[in-house]
């Protein structure tokens, strides 16, 4: 008990302080590297922009974990950020709490958005956003899955296309392990994957499936079975993948040890660099249906903060999402522009005819989903990791035991959250 309250004063002692440390507009946010980089200029050039006493200020707070920690513990204290980027599940949570002053009145003023601009952007990026028909959040930064593929290997071996379902995706990836001295042992693998809740779920609901139906877990169904033996077959059946640790498929991708690899679309501006052959972008290959999940977050703004700095924080978001800024954004992050027209801008077609593919997996966004939104998803989506999925590749347990088991777990968490309970941390 001592350690707890010991960690819980520390935690609010630092929201103060960082609360306190700045006289501008605080943004909470995870972009390091070179995404942070982009971010960074875009707010240094709307500052110079904008010269006045309340500049927004980059705060850096780590990954999303520590980000998710801190965000909690500043909030809990009364002391927020102005702006923060903000997972749905978090969203959920904190709304719940009248932590979050909606967007709504924001968009819809008299100095929001306007109906061009809303209409611009892809519709799943709004519905996304609103909780009960009214904006709470705005979307950030958003990615869908892409796969990445070598265009060497495929031309060499005869492969005229990247593969539009994922029955032919099986046979290409088949096609393309080989050893190539003859030593009896591949030096070439079709593919390779971590353990990966993304890649699953996007398969569930190709397959007509879903993670939650009317309050309860339902990935351990038909569908579910199905989706992930498709995968646990690739490895154990077909030969014709492995299961990798970390970004080792990446890294074994980019010296031509592996001919695809399942990637966010951002994964293009860390990988760009490393490739010495030429590199294809593929939108995910589709089973009954050619649905994606989206991935990413939005930006919330807090109560217990002046209105000039929310204000001045949405001057922010608006600046954000004018073509200009989105193609600067999209080209230096690889994350997808939020408006359709930014695809017709001069330097986003230079850089969408310098990679094949890149155009068409943008527009897979027009079939997308994305993940539940309720608090317990939070904790859901690791069970689903370590209890639904891990123990299959780990040979512990059939698909449809492990489904099963990561299920009546998420069940309960899904049952706190109706009774206004934490979820489990």
């Amino acid at each position: 008990m001592r350690k707890v309250l010991l960690f819980l004063f520390l935690t609010f002692l630092f929201a103060g302080c960082i609360s306190k440390g700045y006289r501008g507009v605080p943004f909470w946010h995870a972009m390091g590297g070179p995404l942070g980089d982009v971010l960074n200029g875009i707010i240094d050039d709307f500052n110079r922009q904008h010269p006045d006493s309340l500049p927004i200020v980059s705060v850096k707070m780590g990954n999303y974990s520590t980000l998710s920690q801190k965000l909690m513990g500043a909030v809990a204290a009364g002391k927020p950020p102005v702006l923060a980027q903000v997972y749905e599940s978090w969203t959920s949570e904190l709304l719940s709490a009248g932590k979050i002053v909606p967007l709504e009145q924001y968009i819809k003023g008299e100095n929001g958005l306007g109906k061009e601009v809303l209409d611009d952007i892809f519709p799943i990026f709004l519905e996304d956003n609103r909780w009960e028909g009214e904006f709470i959040t705005f979307p950030f930064n958003k990615s869908v899955p892409v796969f990445y593929y070598n265009m060497d290997i495929f031309e060499k071996y005869g492969i005229e296309e990247f593969p539009r379902t994922w029955d032919e995706f099986r046979e290409v990836a088949k096609k393309l392990t080989i050893d190539t001295d003859g030593d009896g042992k591949y030096d070439i693998y079709g593919t390779a994957f971590p353990v990966n809740v993304w890649m699953f779920e996007t398969l569930l609901y190709q397959k007509g499936g879903a993670l939650i139906k009317d309050g309860k877990a339902a990935f351990n169904s038909k569908e579910g079975v199905e989706a992930l033996q498709y995968f646990v077959d690739l490895v154990y059946k077909d030969s014709c993948a492995y299961l990798s640790t970390g970004y080792r498929h990446q890294d074994d991708f980019a010296v031509g040890k592996v001919a695809m690899v399942w990637g966010t679309i951002v994964s293009y501006s860390f990988m760009k660099n490393k490739i010495t052959f030429r590199l294809g972008v593929a939108r995910i290959p589709r089973d009954k249906d050619s649905v994606v999940v989206i991935s990413g977050t939005n930006v919330a703004l807090f109560s217990d903060i002046p209105e000039a700095k929310r204000g001045k924080a949405f001057e922010f978001i608006k600046y954000f999402l004018q073509p200009e800024v989105q193609a600067r954004w999209s080209i230096g992050t690889g994350y997808l522009p939020l408006r359709r027209s930014v695809l017709e801008r001069p330097e986003m077609k230079e850089f969408l005819n310098k990679v094949p593919g890149m155009k068409e997996a943008i527009l897979s966004v027009e079939h997308a989903i994305y993940e539940p939104r309720t608090p317990a998803w939070f904790t859901g989506r690791r069970y689903l990791e370590t209890e639904g999925l891990e123990p299959v590749f780990l040979g512990y347990l059939t698909p449809k035991e492990a489904l099963d088991r990561a299920a009546a777990l998420i069940d309960v968490e899904l049952q706190r959250a109706e009774k206004g309970a934490k979820p489990t941390p």
